[in-house]
């Protein structure tokens, strides 16, 4: 990860051989949502309505194969590995266990909207796990851990930089060095004309580190509950899952570790939420839950909010207006 300017391309790892690229239409899609999830919202022809999350007015029909993916999201170019890594490097094996990951828990899955709740401790960790991914997976994480990384980083360099060292900077670099240069460079740096930009292969291995490593326990740890809604009531987004907190202020504002529930909608009338205590449940609840999750899944959104052709939950939910930092953070 490096401090770049805004706007300035981003260095690559010199290469000894050339690496042939497919072309872009041959590229898979990568899902930062798994389409055995967003089925559970499509239409009989696969067929989602998107609504554009900064703009409720607006949206379109697209196919489940299209909705929440990108191509190349999780490939690991193998010219941004170090060089004794790259032989036998597969670009596309963090793309692969996602997948087997998701096959697993699709099954599970399928048994919970079923019917079936076996509790069971490989059934909670397969969706721990699942759960977990899917918070540190999209866009929306990768957006929001840069930003803290920027704050984190300009916490230290305020810390870091003192005007010696900003005039040393200045010197190495023939730039002036008086008291104003020094004084207008830290004004440029701390002001948000430099920022971090992590390479294509730290967002995937650090995002997705952490949603195994530090997430997953923690969604262990919690009461999962099965919601089931008597009518189709579920909407989802390209985030897939979402932390909701009712006591709150502001019900979206606080983090993962202490959000009262974290809610992944399954399909149009099933939703799975991960509780602080309490004990496991699987029974039909008061729309007014639909309402919740719906909620945190669309405020939550980068993008893209999904929900079957036919449905209307996303009148019933009063959503912000989406505000942004110069670090790129809501």
């Amino acid at each position: 990860m490096g401090l770049l300017k805004v706007g300035t391309p981003v260095p690559r790892c010199p290469h000894p051989v050339p690496i042939p690229r497919t072309d872009r239409s041959e590229v898979p899609l990568h899902h930062y949502v798994p389409q055995f999830l967003l089925r559970g919202f499509a239409d009989k022809d696969n067929q989602l309505r998107a609504t554009l999350r900064s703009n409720l007015q607006t949206s379109h029909l697209t196919a489940v194969r299209k909705a929440a993916a990108e191509r190349d999201f999780y490939t690991i170019p193998t010219e941004e590995l170090t060089p004794e890594s790259r032989r036998g490097h597969n670009p596309e094996s963090v793309e692969k266990s996602l997948a087997d990951i998701e096959s697993r828990a699709s099954s599970d899955i399928r048994l919970i909207v079923a019917g079936g709740s076996p509790y069971t401790t490989a059934l909670r960790y397969r969706m721990a796990t699942l759960v977990a991914m899917q918070l540190t997976r999209s866009p929306r994480f990768r957006r929001d851990y840069v930003g803290v990384a920027n704050l984190s980083a300009r916490a230290l360099l305020e810390r870091k930089l003192t005007d010696d060292r900003l005039r040393q900077h200045l010197s190495d670099h023939g730039r002036p060095t008086s008291p104003e240069d020094v004084a207008r460079f830290r004004k440029e740096v701390f002001e948000g004309e430099y920022k971090l930009v992590p390479s294509t292969t730290h967002l995937v291995q650090e995002t997705l580190k952490f949603g195994i490593e530090t997430l997953s326990p923690l969604m262990f740890s919690r009461t999962p509950r099965v919601l089931r809604f008597s009518e189709p009531l579920l909407l989802t987004s390209d985030v897939g899952a979402a932390p909701w907190s009712p006591n709150d202020p502001i019900p979206w504002s606080n983090g993962i570790a202490k959000a009262h529930t974290i809610f992944l909608p399954l399909n149009r009338f099933t939703a799975l939420a991960l509780t602080r205590g309490g004990s496991p449940s699987d029974r039909i609840v008061q729309s007014i839950w639909a309402d919740h999750s719906n909620f945190a899944l669309a405020n939550a959104a980068e993008r893209w909010i999904y929900q079957h052709p036919d449905d209307s939950s996303l009148d019933r939910i009063d959503l912000p207006q989406l505000q942004h930092d110069r670090w790129g953070r809501r």
